[in-house]
């Protein structure tokens, strides 16, 4: 018999939120939004990032649950950018106040385990094609992206949130 997943997932995805929500917490707007140098995300953008990363897991993952072998529409672009993606993300984004942001991604977390509570074990291995997380990739493996990738935001939040966006 195989080893249930999602428990794992669930608590390696909570876990996670929780060490990111305990790091911002203290923050406040003025340091949130301090860019530190002009092409540098702020604390709040990297947060509204990992908003819309999230988003787009949930998204396709739901593709994989309701079709066969979807393909993500970005595995058509010609020359699809990672870097235009994530920016164009954030700036949709852009008008968030840091409480709205911080809201923003306790609710795109609440809505990743909502899916999770949906989801049979039997289906953590289903397919689909998505340019950036893999050709093929399982709905186990996307379910995963999320801590995964928001450590390294965290690191990144942890440096910015000790900057003092008003020095001396």
């Amino acid at each position: 018999m195989a080893r249930a997943q999602l428990p794992e997932i669930r608590q390696k995805l909570q876990q996670s939120r929780r060490q990111t929500l305990q790091l911002i917490r203290g923050i406040d707007e003025a340091t949130a939004s301090h860019r530190p140098q002009p092409k540098a995300w702020s604390v709040k953008e990297h947060v509204i990032h990992l908003i819309a990363v999230e988003e787009a897991i949930i998204h396709f993952a739901h593709r994989i649950l309701n079709e066969e072998c979807p393909i993500s529409p970005l595995c058509h672009e010609i020359a699809f950018n990672q870097d235009a993606w994530n920016n164009r993300e954030v700036v949709e984004r852009a008008g968030y106040s840091w409480t709205e942001a911080v809201a923003a991604l306790q609710e795109s977390h609440q809505h990743l385990l909502n899916l999770l509570d949906a989801i049979p074990e039997t289906v953590l291995s289903r397919v689909g094609s998505h340019p950036i997380w893999g050709d093929p990739v399982t709905l186990a493996s996307i379910l995963r992206i999320p801590y995964r990738h928001e450590r390294g935001h965290r690191d990144e939040i942890a440096v910015l949130a000790t900057l003092n966006p008003h020095p001396g």
